[in-house]
C-alpha cells in the first residue's frame, strides 16, 4: 500500500471515531444546555444596600450565610465558596483568608461572619449586585456588572453554527461558568514537515461566566482526532461584564438586559459564520505546519513552563508524555513547538476536572503567540 492510500486509510478510521464522538456527544451535551437553560430561568438578581444600618448580614449557623431584605420580604441564602471570596474582595478582606475561613470549625465560621458583617457596616461601598440560583448566592458582583443571558447567547452561537454544519463535540457546566465546543465534523489531513501528517477537525469554543469567574468569550477549537487532544486559541471575542451603575430597581434595567444580549448574540452569529469560512479554516491548519516547523529544546521548554500557571505535577506528566512518544497521545516526530503543545493537551485530556481540562488547553494555545503569522 503506498503512502497515500494509508493516509486516506487512516484518515477514514479517524472519520469513523470523530462521528462515533458526536454521536455520543449528543447525547452528553444536551442535559448540560437544558441545565444552563435551567438556571437561567431559575436565577434571581437583587441589588442589596450596604453601610449602616446594616441590611446585609452574614452568620454562621451550620455554614456561612447571607441574610438580607429583598422584594420577597426577608430571605436567608447559602453562600457559594466562589461568592465568598468576591464578597471579601468588594469589602477590601483577603479573599484566600475569608475563604479559609468559611470552610473551618464553627469558631472560623463565627469570625468569617463577624469580619463580613463588620466591613459591610463601615465600606464606602453602597450597595453590591447579589445573584443566586434558587437559594444559593453565587456572586456577589459591582453594581457596575452588565448582566448577559447566557442562555439566549448560547442558543445564537448553536443555531449559527448549525447553520455552517458544525455540530456540538463536548460541554461543561459547573457551579459558576459554562463552555460549549463545536466542530466541523470533516476531517482534515495535515502533512508537516517534521511531526508526520495530522488529522484535525476545527471549531469554536464559547464561555461564559453569570457570577463574575470570567469573561464572556469566543475562542478558535481544534482536535487532534487521533488522540482526542483539544486545544483554543484566539480570542475572537473577550467580553468583560462591566456597564453602567444598576438602578436599586433591577426591573429598571430590563431593557438594557435585553438589548445587551441582543448586541452580544449578534455579534458572535457573525464571528461564527466567518470563522467557519474555508478561508479560516486553511489559516488554522497554516498555523499547525508552522508549528511544526519550530524547533525547540524540549528541555528548556518544561523550564519555562514553570512559569506559567500550569501545576508542578502537570508539569511533570508533560515531561513523561513527551518521554513515552507515543502517537496514541498526538505526541511523534522531532522536538517542536507542535510537538511540545500536543504534550500538554493530552495531558489535559487525562484531567479529572473538566474545567482544569480546558484551561490546559488554553495554556498550550499560548504556545503559538511566539509563531510568526501572516
Amino acid at each position: 500500500m503506498n503512502v497515500t492510500a494509508t493516509i486516506d486509510t487512516e484518515k477514514q478510521i479517524l472519520q469513523d471515531k470523530i462521528n462515533d464522538k458526536l454521536g455520543s456527544a449528543e447525547r452528553n451535551v444536551k442535559p448540560v444546555l437544558d441545565k444552563i437553560e435551567y438556571e437561567n430561568n431559575n436565577s434571581y438578581d437583587f441589588m442589596a444596600p450596604l453601610g449602616n444600618p446594616n441590611v446585609m448580614k452574614f452568620n454562621s449557623n451550620g455554614s456561612l450565610k447571607l441574610e438580607t431584605v429583598t422584594s420577597d420580604g426577608l430571605q436567608s441564602f447559602n453562600l457559594h465558596e466562589h461568592a465568598i471570596g468576591q464578597a471579601g474582595e468588594k469589602l477590601g478582606i483577603p479573599t484566600g483568608y475569608i475563604k479559609k475561613l468559611s470552610r473551618g470549625s464553627q469558631w472560623e465560621r463565627d469570625l468569617a461572619s463577624s469580619i463580613l458583617n463588620e466591613h459591610s457596616a463601615y465600606t464606602d461601598r453602597k450597595k453590591v449586585l447579589v445573584r443566586a440560583v434558587g437559594n444559593e448566592v453565587r456572586g456577589i458582583l459591582s453594581d457596575q456588572y452588565r448582566r448577559l443571558d447566557t442562555s439566549k447567547i448560547y442558543s445564537a452561537f448553536f443555531n449559527e453554527c448549525n447553520k455552517h454544519g458544525a455540530a456540538a463535540i463536548s460541554a461543561h457546566i459547573d457551579a459558576t461558568r459554562t463552555y460549549c465546543e463545536t466542530i466541523l465534523p470533516n476531517v482534515i489531513s495535515i502533512p508537516t514537515g517534521k511531526n508526520g501528517v495530522v488529522h484535525m477537525v476545527f471549531g469554536l469554543r464559547i464561555s461564559n461566566s453569570d457570577f463574575g469567574d470570567g469573561a464572556l468569550r469566543l475562542q478558535s477549537y481544534s482536535m487532534q482526532v487521533v488522540c482526542l487532544n483539544g486545544m483554543t486559541r484566539d480570542n475572537m471575542l473577550r467580553q468583560v461584564h462591566l456597564g453602567r451603575q444598576l438602578p436599586d430597581d433591577l426591573s429598571l434595567s430590563e431593557n438594557t438586559y435585553r438589548l445587551d444580549t441582543e448586541t452580544q448574540a449578534s455579534l458572535i452569529s457573525d464571528i461564527v459564520g466567518n470563522s467557519f469560512n474555508p478561508k479560516s479554516i486553511a489559516k488554522q491548519a497554516k498555523i499547525i505546519q508552522l508549528a511544526s516547523e519550530s524547533d525547540v529544546d524540549l528541555h528548556n521548554e518544561i523550564k519555562k513552563l514553570k512559569s506559567t500557571s500550569l501545576f508542578k505535577s502537570e508539569i511533570e506528566d508533560i515531561e513523561r508524555v513527551l518521554i513515552s512518544n507515543k502517537k496514541s497521545d498526538g505526541v511523534q516526530g522531532d522536538a517542536t513547538l507542535w510537538k511540545l503543545s500536543q504534550a500538554m493537551t493530552a495531558v489535559a485530556r487525562d484531567s479529572e476536572s473538566t474545567r482544569r481540562q480546558r484551561e490546559i488547553e488554553e495554556i498550550s494555545g499560548k504556545l503559538f503567540d511566539r509563531l510568526k503569522l501572516d
